[in-house]
This record gives structure tokens, C-alpha cells and sequence, in this order.
């Protein structure tokens, strides 16, 4: 698979790193306004070029995928050039500002048969792969309730994070992995209510905490924080009538499962152990785009992800609880 990657930032040199990684790939150009000093190092290591135009990169013949790491409010724009040229993407979370323009990502997909791909790269880390089998297994027996948080510092003043109406804020860019994670394990999503910060214009501040009602009949608790002092912050917890599984990044580097005794539940040796999840989830869009098998996290699932961010948010602003499928209440 030849690539192309959009974006000069961090994000972007990661996944042209990763790319030079995979057997069957090739890093053949970037493209972006300026580049970070890690990016320019890899292209010159395996001969790719780097170019400002984005339209130049997408018009070459000898790339078959491209990786989108722009600002979010630039997804659209930036994905549809690159299919309207024939071209597979990786897009990364979330797919989209609004759900209008990850509509017109997903129609374009189809109308031009090229592969689309959301990048929500949390289903490829260990821990969380790891409890989503066990808890859809039955290990932990019938789930009541489901904690998530994911927190860290607040983005530079300078940069396009930093800016709202361009990110959607800590919703929009850390409460979404959370929240795709959620629906991937416990499915869909019938209820929200969050409280959060983005209104009250308090600088270098930015929380949200989320109440979530599934169709399963589990509540969830999902916290996404930018007002975080110190380092980055991720946990889960999942109780269930037969145990719990809980993880923290900054206290304990493994998964833990607290069987109820007699349960037999127990964790097994996991493939992704000594994986890169970012390596990973690009292993798997190659594999799919040469004709594999449909990837971890879909197109659908980015925009149903996008759904649900942009759900708390309309709840943070209008201090009601937002009504989604099949709840009547």
C-alpha cells in the first residue's frame, strides 16, 4: 500500500513513522503548510517527498491511501479531496465538526468505492481491547454500571485545539474516544446528560462529565478533562454481577480483573500485548484496503461517535438531558 500522509504535526509524523513500519506499505509523500522537524526526518530517511499542496499529493498516481492528522474542522475537506481521487483514508478522530460534513465523508466513500476509516485508536489499546472481550464474553456477568475518564493539561493558547469552535473542545477530542469505546462494548446509546465548562469561558479550562443510558440497561459515567494538574490521566471500571475490571494508566500498567470467586473468569495472554495500538489500527486499514476484513472501528463508528460528543455537548448548553434512539422518556 503506497501512502500519502496529510498533516504536519505530531500526529502526522507518528503515522508516517508507523507507515515505514508495515511490510507491505510505503511512505511515498506528506503534504502540509510546514512540517515538524520528525516528519521531515522520516521522509528524507526513505526518500518521500514533502510538499505544501494537499491537492498536489492527492493527484498523484502513485498513492493508494492517504492518512489524514489535520485540525478537526478541516477533515471534510481535506478526505473528500483525497477519495474524489480514488483515494482509501484513515481519517483520524473525530471524523469530523459536525455530523453533516461526517455524512458527506461517508456518502463520498461510497459514491467513489474507496475504504474510509476513523481512527479511534482507544479499541487498539491492550487494556481496553482486552476488557471489551471479557465484559462481551459474559466474564464479569450482567454490567451494571460503566466509569470512564480521560484527563489532561489544557492545549496551548496558540494552538487550533485551543480554539473551540475549530475542535469542539475536550468533548470533541479526548470524551470521544471514551465515548466510542462505551457504545462499541455495551452498544447503543439511548440517553445523555452532561454538565461541563464549555460556556463558562473560565481560561485554560475544559471539563465535561457525561451520564449515559444504554438500551442494555447499563449507566454509564464518562469525565473528559482538560483542567488536569498533572500529567495525563486515562481509567475505566466496569462492574458486573460476576466481578470488575478496572484500569489506571498512571498506577497500574496492566489490565486487572476481579473475578467473583468460582467465576472461572481469568486473563489470557493478549496478541496486542507488545503492539503499538496507532501501528496496529494502521496494520488493519492496510490489511482492509488490499482486501481484508472489515477493521476494528468503521466510518459508522466514527460518526456515531461524533453523535454522541456532539449530543453532550447540546446537553452541556442547554442543561437538558439529550434524547436519542428508542428512549421515550
Amino acid at each position: 500500500m503506497r501512502y500519502g500522509v496529510i498533516g504536519g504535526g505530531g500526529m502526522a509524523s507518528y503515522h508516517a513513522h508507523n507507515i515505514t513500519l508495515i511490510p507491505t506499505a510505503t511512505l511515498v509523500a506528506c503534504a502540509a503548510p510546514e512540517f515538524n522537524d520528525a516528519i521531515r526526518a522520516t521522509a528524507q530517511r526513505v526518500g518521500a517527498t514533502c510538499t505544501a499542496s494537499v491537492a498536489d499529493l492527492c493527484a498523484r498516481p502513485d498513492i493508494d491511501a492517504v492518512v489524514i492528522a489535520t485540525p478537526t474542522d478541516t477533515h471534510a475537506q481535506v478526505a473528500l479531496l483525497a477519495m474524489q481521487a480514488g483515494k482509501h483514508v484513515l481519517v483520524e478522530k473525530p471524523l469530523a465538526r459536525s455530523l453533516a460534513d461526517a455524512q458527506l465523508m461517508l456518502d463520498a466513500a461510497q459514491q467513489y468505492g474507496v475504504k474510509l476509516m476513523c481512527g479511534q485508536v482507544v479499541r487498539y489499546f491492550r487494556e481496553y481491547a482486552t476488557a471489551h472481550q471479557l465484559i462481551t464474553r459474559g466474564d464479569i456477568g450482567t454490567v451494571g454500571v460503566a466509569r470512564t475518564a480521560r484527563c489532561g493539561a489544557y492545549p496551548a493558547a496558540h494552538t487550533w485545539y485551543a480554539d473551540t469552535a475549530r475542535s469542539g473542545g475536550v468533548a470533541l477530542d479526548l470524551l470521544v474516544h471514551d465515548l466510542d469505546w462505551l457504545r462499541w462494548t455495551f452498544g447503543e446509546v439511548t440517553r445523555v446528560y452532561a454538565r461541563g465548562l464549555i460556556d463558562r469561558a473560565i481560561p485554560d479550562r475544559d471539563t465535561v462529565m457525561v451520564i449515559l443510558r444504554f438500551a442494555s440497561g447499563v449507566i454509564g459515567y464518562a469525565e473528559a478533562n482538560w483542567s488536569y494538574p498533572n500529567g495525563f490521566h486515562t481509567s475505566l471500571e466496569v462492574a458486573g454481577s460476576n466481578g470488575l475490571v478496572a484500569h489506571r494508566n498512571d498506577d497500574v500498567l496492566d489490565l486487572t480483573l476481579r473475578p467473583q470467586a468460582g467465576s472461572g473468569a481469568r486473563l489470557a495472554n493478549d496478541p496486542l500485548a507488545l503492539e503499538d495500538p496507532y501501528l496496529a489500527q494502521l496494520i488493519d486499514f492496510t490489511q482492509w484496503c488490499a482486501g481484508g476484513t472489515s477493521p476494528r472501528s468503521t466510518a459508522r463508528d466514527g460518526y456515531e461517535a461524533l453523535r454522541l460528543s456532539l449530543a453532550v455537548l447540546e446537553s452541556v448548553q442547554t442543561g437538558r438531558p439529550v434524547l436519542l434512539q428508542g428512549d421515550a422518556s
